[in-house]
């Protein structure tokens, strides 16, 4: 498992178009540091990921230019081609880039433009931060609960287990924009040396739970969510500042570790106002 900082931290990057070396795209690295604290830990495929999804919707690699050669642009972070090939393919299942046999690899102009995309298994804080808002937290609350029937089978767990509920209402520029209930099973975090004291403050001070997992030495290798229309109950109403029985997106989300381990369950009311949209890809 690599540090965030291995091979790409380094890069200040220049992208140039591959037979004109005259043709730079300049961006810079440190322009996605609110996504990926120094001190986290992710694979450097997934780092590698984070920094060109970043850079195409900044824009910083246009559309209206090739992508960089893969030999090139896998010098200029540092990395291997092979490293390089497996965050390509991520961002073209994300709709990011399109690979044309014989052609080479091109970034998806219509998608580059799209936000809060769920077919990217963003967190919240990055989401936010994509649109150009500011995300925050204006209610944190972290406890202990047993596992229902229901909780214990989308963790794997046994009924009665305890889980760590982490219960947020996350803020774009103070507006609240999700009501989330976050569920772990306890065991994990105990065997790690956390407490429920401590989780609460680790949340404050990182503010973004994919974060605090990679703390934690957890990796997430992707979720299965399920999407449904709900309304709003009155604690929710209440969390979002909306009337009772008013519309919600509710999105219920199993994060899987590489091994193919559940490590969290999450449930997310989103307000009718976040618009969200789906990359579907093909029919070819």
């Amino acid at each position: 498992m690599a540090d965030a900082c291995d091979g790409v931290s380094a890069v200040n990057g220049r992208f140039g178009k591959p037979g004109q070396p005259g043709a730079k795209i300049t961006w810079n690295v440190e322009s996605t540091s609110h996504l990926v604290p120094v001190h986290a830990r992710r694979t450097l495929a997934a780092e590698v990921t984070a920094t060109l999804r970043q850079a195409i919707r900044s824009g910083s690699i246009s559309p209206e230019r090739e992508f960089p050669a893969e030999s090139e642009l896998a010098r200029q972070l540092g990395v291997s081609r092979g490293t390089l090939r497996q965050a390509i393919s991520v961002l073209e299942h994300e709709g990011l880039l399109s690979r044309r046999q014989g052609l080479g690899t091109f970034i998806v102009p219509h998608t580059a433009r799209l936000r809060n995309v769920l077919n990217a298994n963003y967190g919240l804080t990055e989401l936010i931060t994509s649109i150009g808002e500011r995300p925050g937290t204006s209610h944190l609350a972290v406890s202990s609960v047993p596992a229902d029937e229901v909780l214990a089978q989308k963790l794997g767990t046994a009924v009665g287990e305890p889980l760590a509920l982490v219960e947020r209402v996350r803020t774009a520029d103070d507006v609240p924009v999700a009501f989330t209930l976050d569920y772990l099973p306890l065991a994990h975090l105990t065997a790690r040396g956390m407490t429920i004291e401590g989780l609460e403050q680790v949340f404050r001070e990182r503010g973004s739970l994919y974060a605090v997992l990679r703390d934690l030495g957890t990796m997430i290798d992707g979720g299965l969510a399920d999407l449904r229309a709900v309304t709003a109950a009155p604690k929710v109403a209440a969390a979002l500042g909306i009337k009772v029985g008013e519309p919600l997106l509710l999105l219920g989300q199993s994060d899987y570790s590489p091994s193919g381990r559940v490590a969290l369950y999450s449930d997310e009311y989103l307000p009718s106002h976040l618009m969200v949209q789906v990359w579907r890809k093909g029919p070819g």
